[in-house]
């Protein structure tokens, strides 16, 4: 056994050496080694040997979710799974940190035609998949906001304009609670981000993409977001089995157990409809059949605590994530595959609503269960209600998904526009925010295809398109 770790770790520092030499041979450039080495350093395999915590949660908090490039003859869309996303991040990130810090030398307000007009010229757009504010972001980032500019109250996309010849970089922000946006420039060489450098991305890429505003689609009695993408892309995706870990007695104790102080004076019950109840003096717990696990405290004051509770937006979600992934690993070796998908805009409320949802390969799988019997509507994998820094509810459908062979998707973007449109024109003022693939389960054990999912403006439900696809050969 001794000899056996003694080669593996022979082994692994070969391999940290190698990658080492290799960026030095191959690049030159700072910006790029860093990311080589940032990268190599995140791999699973050299994560475990640093015995470094890794919580997807939580260095996902301040990833984009998606990168759209155009290089002035076509656009080219990156999302945050496929393999050349880690190198465009590390570069828009330098520049969007460099915002942050109030490193730009001057600011005008533009309307959202100027910032239409931007993205159908040479640029890059990034979208997070949830809303900042500007404070928020710069937490997640590990970066002071004291300097940082505060004309837009809420932050969820960002463009940025490479320069041309010796001109300067520019970034253009758009308030995503309000109809305005704003065009930063940087001093001129502080960045080395030119119109040649974006070619790079797009010379060996095929397929058609287009945002909303761009095609000049006006659907009948819906409005589309200016930045749904349009695509013709029909990917082959893995078929998912769920099934939910809370199916053991013991995980169900477990889990249990991190709510309750003493589960054996509790009291307790099996309910005909296969429903598992455990009540005590603060708190009431359920467990459902399909693996919906419910925690409501009896008032705001006897929740549990996880957070001071003047602890700031940021601090309480990451609290929210740690008390997460210590229940998840009750129940699985495996880490915990969600991602937050509440905007962190802040409130004058105590109270906050952290939701996550789950991943799977990349992948986002929705929840909706309708409200049945005495279990309300889920519309997330997760919901907590948090009051001064306790924890008043928290729901959670517990699932693991394995993959089977996969398939073709069944349908492209028009069949789902058509569907989505079809569906919600009857609804007066209908803002369609975006339409993606992914899955999505409703609870029960049947196998998931992947499909074209819908979200729209003020509505919490995923909506989905669903058609068998084709098998892979």
């Amino acid at each position: 056994m001794f000899k056996e770790r003694v080669k593996t770790s022979v082994i692994v520092l070969l391999l940290i050496n190698l990658i080492f030499m290799t960026c030095r041979l191959w690049f030159s450039d700072g910006l790029w080694q860093e990311n080589l080495l940032e990268m190599a350093m995140n791999l699973p395999v050299l994560r475990d040997m640093r015995g470094d915590s890794y919580s997807i949660p939580r260095e996902r908090l301040s990833e984009p979710q998606k990168i759209l490039i155009n290089d002035g003859a076509l656009w080219i869309a990156y999302y945050n799974t496929d393999a050349v996303f880690a190198p465009i991040m590390a570069r828009t990130r330098q520049i969007l940190e460099g915002f942050l810090r109030g490193e730009t030398e001057e600011r005008r307000e533009i309307t959202i035609e100027e910032w239409q007009r931007a993205l159908g010229s040479v640029s890059i757009y990034v979208e997070y998949p949830i809303t900042y504010t500007i404070d928020t972001l710069c937490a997640a980032m590990g970066i002071d906001s004291s300097d940082a500019p505060h004309d837009v109250s809420e932050l969820c996309d960002f463009v940025i304009v490479p320069s041309d010849g010796d001109s300067e970089v520019y970034m253009i922000l758009r308030d995503a609670a309000e109809d305005r946006a704003f065009i930063y420039r940087y001093a001129a060489d502080s960045y080395n981000l030119s119109r040649e450098d974006l070619s790079i991305y797009t010379e060996n890429n095929s397929g058609y993409y287009e945002p909303a505003f761009s095609t000049g689609v006006e659907p009948e009695g819906v409005e589309l977001d200016a930045m749904v993408l349009f695509s013709d892309s029909r990917p082959e995706l893995s078929v998912l089995i769920p099934n939910s870990p809370l199916g053991s007695q013991e995980n169900r104790l477990s889990v249990t157990e991190a709510f309750i102080n003493n589960i054996n004076t509790a009291g307790s019950r099996d309910n005909s409809d296969g429903v598992i109840t455990y009540v005590e003096n603060y708190s009431e717990i359920r467990i459902y059949p399909d693996g919906l696990f419910e925690y409501k405290a009896v008032s705001d004051d006897k929740g549990i605590e996880i957070a001071d509770r003047y602890a700031s937006d940021y601090e309480i979600v990451n609290a929210a994530i740690r008390f997460t992934e210590n229940l998840w690993d009750r129940v699985s070796h495996e880490p915990l595959s969600m991602l937050v998908t509440s905007d962190l805009t802040g409130s004058e409320s105590r109270r906050m609503r952290i939701t996550m949802d789950y991943y799977f390969d990349g992948r986002p799988v929705a929840v909706s269960l309708p409200a049945s019997g005495r279990a309300e509507q889920l519309n997330h994998g997760l919901e907590i209600d948090i009051e001064d820094g306790r924890i008043v509810s928290y729901r959670q459908l517990f699932r693991q998904y394995e993959p089977r062979s996969g398939e073709r998707l069944g349908a492209e973007f028009v069949g789902a526009l058509d569907y989505f449109v079809n569906n919600f024109s009857y609804r007066s003022g209908t803002v369609i925010d975006d339409i993606y693939i992914g899955y999505i389960d409703r609870g029960g054990a049947g196998v998931m295809s992947a499909c074209w999912l819908a979200r729209i403006k003020g509505d919490d439900v995923t909506y989905a398109y669903e058609t068998r696809g084709e098998d892979a050969t």
